[in-house]
Formats: C-alpha cells, sequence, structure tokens
C-alpha cells in the first residue's frame, strides 16, 4: 500500500519535469536527499526514481522552450569537468577493482549533470531559492526521522547514516547534515508563513541533535565551527545561541555518559585504534600516488584488498611521521576527502580538487562581502560556512565526490552571474549618454 500511495504521489513529479525541465532538476535534488527507496518495501523499491526524473528532465529541456536558459560556464564549472576527466583517466588504468572504481565515477558523473542543468536553469532568485527548498524538504525527512528515534531512545539508538545514499555511515551522515544547516538558516526567513518558519527552525535545531545523536567526533568538531560562523553572522545572535545551547544540550543529556565517553578519546588520538585506521589509510594514499603520480590508483581502489597488501609492504617509508599502523589485513577507506582524491587520481586530480575548493570559498567570501543585493550575500555566506564545514571536517572523512557539494557550488555560480549582471545593469544606467556629449 506505502508503494501505490507514494508511486501515486511520485507521477505528478514526472508530469511538471517533463513540461517544466527547471521542476525536473527541483524533484531531482529531492529524491536524491530523500531516498524514497528506503521507505518502500514492494515493486517501487526497484525504481530508479532519480534515473527517470534525470530521463523526464533531458527530454523536458529539448521539447520545451525555456525563456531563461543559459550556457554553462565559468572557471569553477571548467576545473569541475577537469576533475571529472582526470577521474575518468585514472578509472582507465586502475589498479583496484573496475566495478567499484566505475560504481563511484557514476555517481560524480550524475553530480555533474546535475551541475550543469543547474547552471543552464537556476538563472533567478525565485529558482534558486525554490531548488534550496526542495533539496532541504527531502533531507528534512531524514533529519527528522533519526533526531527523532534518537530522542525516543533516550540516546540508545546511535545514528548509522542513511542506507543507499552518499551517507552511508554515521559520520558521513553528520557532515552532511552540518553542510545542510547553514542553507536552513538561510532559507528559514524567507518563508512566506510563520508554521513553515517555525518548522525550518525546528529542522535548524534538529540537525544538531543528529550531529550529535551519530556519535562522530569529527562531526561534533565541525558542529562547533559552524556554530560559532552562524553565531557570528546572525543579527539576532541572543535568539540564535539561545536555540542552538537548547537544542544541542537535549541533546548531549540524551547522549548522556555514551556521548561524552566517545568525544574524550579526541584526547588519545594517537591510541585510538579508529584514528590510527585513518592514519594508515592516509599512507597507502600517499604511497599509491608517489607511485602513480599522474594518474592515482582510480576511484575506490585505496580501500581494496590487493592495492591495501601491496604498498603496506612499503608503509615504513612513512614511519617518520610517528604513528603507529593498523593492521595489514584490515583495509580501509581513505578517511580524507585530501587523501581519497590523493590515491584515486593522483597529483592533478587533488590539485583539481584542491581549485575547486579554494575556487569556491574565495568567490563565497568575496560576495558575502561585496554583492550588489542582500539575498545574494546571505546565500553566499551560508555557503561560505558549508564550504568551511565540509573542508575541515572532510579531513578526517572519504566523501570528495558528494553530489550536494558541487550542486551547491553550481548555485554559488549562479549567484555570481546574477551578480555580474547588477553590476552591469547598474553601470549602464548610471553612465552618462554618449550621444548627448
Amino acid at each position: 500500500m506505502r508503494d501505490i500511495v507514494f508511486f501515486l504521489f511520485f507521477l505528478p513529479f514526472v508530469y511538471l519535469a517533463f513540461r517544466v525541465p527547471f521542476l525536473g532538476i527541483c524533484a531531482w535534488i529531492w529524491t536524491v536527499l530523500l531516498v524514497p527507496k528506503n521507505m518502500l518495501f514492494g515493486f517501487a523499491a526497484d525504481l530508479r526514481f532519480t534515473y527517470i526524473l534525470a530521463i523526464v528532465t533531458i527530454i523536458s529541456l529539448v521539447i520545451n522552450r525555456d525563456p531563461f536558459l543559459r550556457k554553462p560556464g565559468g572557471t569553477l564549472y571548467v576545473l569541475m569537468l577537469l576533475f571529472l576527466l582526470q577521474s575518468s583517466i585514472s578509472n582507465m588504468f586502475s589498479i583496484g577493482i573496475p566495478v567499484l572504481g566505475w560504481a563511484v565515477w557514476s555517481d560524480f558523473f550524475k553530480a555533474m549533470m546535475l551541475v550543469t542543468f543547474i547552471l543552464m536553469m537556476l538563472n533567478t532568485r525565485n529558482r534558486i531559492e525554490t531548488f534550496i527548498k526542495l533539496m532541504l524538504v527531502g533531507a528534512g525527512f531524514n533529519i527528522v526521522f533519526e533526531a527523532l528515534k534518537f530522542l525516543v531512545t533516550v540516546g540508545s539508538y546511535r545514528i548509522p547514516g542513511i542506507l543507499n545514499s552518499m551517507l552511508t555511515d554515521n559520520n558521513l551522515f553528520a557532515l552532511g547534515v552540518l553542510m545542510l544547516l547553514p542553507l536552513f538558516i538561510y532559507i528559514t526567513p524567507t518563508l512566506k508563513t510563520k508554521n513553515l518558519r517555525l518548522a525550518f527552525l525546528g529542522f535548524s535545531g534538529l540537525c544538531a541533535v543528529c550531529v550529535i545523536g551519530t556519535f562522530s567526533r569529527g562531526g561534533f568538531i565541525g558542529l562547533l565551527i559552524v556554530g560559532w560562523r552562524l553565531l557570528q553572522k546572525s543579527k539576532k545572535k541572543i535568539l540564535f545561541g539561545f536555540i542552538g545551547i537548547v537544542f544541542a544540550s537535549g541533546a548531549i543529556f540524551v547522549a548522556a555518559d555514551g556521548w561524552k565517553d566517545r568525544m574524550e578519546t579526541i584526547d588519545d588520538a594517537k591510541s585510538d585504534a579508529s584514528f590510527l585506521g585513518r592514519t594508515t589509510a592516509w599512507k597507502i594514499a600517499t604511497l599509491v600516488a608517489l607511485d602513480r603520480p599522474l594518474i592515482g590508483g582510480g576511484q575506490d581502489s585505496v580501500q581494496t584488498f590487493q592495492v591495501w597488501d601491496y604498498y603496506y609492504r612499503e608503509i615504513d617509508k612513512l614511519d617518520f611521521l610517528g604513528l603507529a599502523n593498523a593492521y595489514r589485513n584490515r583495509p580501509k577507506a581513505a578517511h580524507s576527502i585530501y587523501f581519497q582524491v590523493l590515491g584515486d587520481a593522483g597529483i592533478p586530480g587533488i590539485l583539481l580538487f584542491l581549485g575547486i575548493l579554494f575556487t569556491g570559498y574565495r568567490m563565497s567570501k568575496r560576495l558575502s562581502k561585496h554583492a550588489h543585493q542582500d539575498w545574494i550575500r546571505g546565500l553566499a555566506s551560508a555557503i561560505n560556512t558549508m564550504l568551511l564545514a565540509y573542508m575541515v571536517s572532510g579531513a578526517l572523512l572519504s566523501m570528495a565526490y558528494y553530489d550536494v557539494l558541487y550542486a551547491m557550488l553550481a548555485v554559488l555560480i549562479c549567484i555570481d552571474r546574477l551578480n555580474k549582471q547588477d553590476i552591469e545593469n547598474l553601470t549602464r544606467f548610471t553612465s552618462p549618454d554618449k550621444d548627448n556629449n
């Protein structure tokens, strides 16, 4: 019955996407964050909702005329395409398991398709904010559901992550929620009704609950950074601080001693087995990059047993770092966006990845201070905080190809274009008429 209800609910999205391609990418990002497969158990569980919407959106783009359509472009977009190309070349010469590597590449390719559609169609404030709202509504379901399970069980339920998504473990989910928190704060005042504003304000508070409920140490550090940045930029610091303290302290109280014991292990990182596993994975990724500097080992190669075992034989070359190593027979993921890309795509890959992050951070910083419209400054500031959380907490997580990151970088390009249009229009309006001179 649940499958039938959801399928009937989904059909209007397909119709709207067929009529208006912009609505197609809104529904696309909604399904990506909602992950409907986890709620279904019958025939609908096997349907690829995002794939269906992608195909319908492409068809709609061909047969319908969109007056706001623009060609994708910009330095940041070119860097993302070059990064995709480098990842493709690395996978062609992969030393890991090709099927696993191309599965990662497939998700990254779909993220780049979404980026391209965003750049083509999100060219007004209304479209940009509608897109963000649908994205947050999709994510909001999982945030509320996981936060309530954590609170109802009085902290005995540790949030494990979201199956069938890119946030499949507690640490990844914590970072994904952290990245959305600034967007919830930005979008809430733009909502027209009080009930909606209260709902999204509740989502914001439950984001903090979710991060604490994952028992993720990196997530907690990221929460402190994001909370401080948001408090600095908030016009209602006392209200924001009060709400944040209430939600966070309530979640910590529910988590009780188990959460406290988990956070205290941050001080003993050098003797913590989980941290030693990370540093060993970083060493393996570095050795792969030193051995294959131009192409790396291919996506997801570092965590395959044969690659891990082969390069573990040379791990003593990096023992000058002074950290013990994890077991040889227990391969691990890179556990760092930086070492993940270094091992996957070599030196060119990490340079392109760092270029994407640096360009995005610098652009968002500039727009947050100097954009001509308040809403652009506010959204750029939210994206800047999101990038900061990603770059700091992502240093301990394998999340280099997260689709939401690239989607929001595409939104950043869109608001930069709108800001440039404002400057051109202002210049044209204020410049003297040469014919009258």
